[in-house]
């Protein structure tokens, strides 16, 4: 059963996750000392980057579904 089309729209959501995962990466220097507001914007970041990182997974996991079942 094996069909291109599917594992093509695997790939593409495996390829999803990994771009949606990229961007929860770090990508400016802290402040080594920041002030009450940066530390509450830190902090609701880091609640965001951890939703993210899940949904990437969660992506990622269905294109692994899809090219798994439809390549064997």
């Amino acid at each position: 059963m094996r069909s291109a089309a599917f594992i093509a729209i695997g790939l593409g959501f495996i390829l999803m996750g990994a771009g949606l995962f990229a961007l929860t990466l770090p990508k400016t220097k802290e402040n080594p000392h920041p002030t009450k507001a940066q530390l509450r914007e830190q902090a609701s970041l880091a609640e965001e980057t951890k939703k993210l990182r899940v949904a990437a997974g969660i992506i990622a996991g269905v294109g692994v579904v899809l090219c798994v079942v439809f390549l064997f």
